[in-house]
């Protein structure tokens, strides 16, 4: 996939550190990826994609933007 048309999944750590201080902690990492699991979890339910996509997606550290844009909603939730 092309550079431009994905994202970087720790923008998303970025916005929650901006939002409340705590997330800075390197304790909330498990935390993170707790929500990223749970968001991945619910696209599976719906057959959007396997389970093995998700966990490569976290492995690469981004995905494409409509996945990272509902994943963003999800995380800010």
């Amino acid at each position: 996939m092309k550079e431009e048309n994905r994202c970087d999944i720790y923008i998303v750590l970025n916005h929650l550190q901006k939002r409340d201080p705590d997330w800075k902690h390197v304790k909330m990492l498990p935390k993170f990826k707790t929500i990223y699991q749970g968001w991945a979890d619910g696209c599976v339910r719906h057959h959007i994609h396997s389970r093995v996509y998700f966990s490569r997606k976290w492995k690469d550290g981004w995905l494409p933007f409509m996945e990272f844009g509902e994943f963003f909603n999800y995380a800010m939730e």
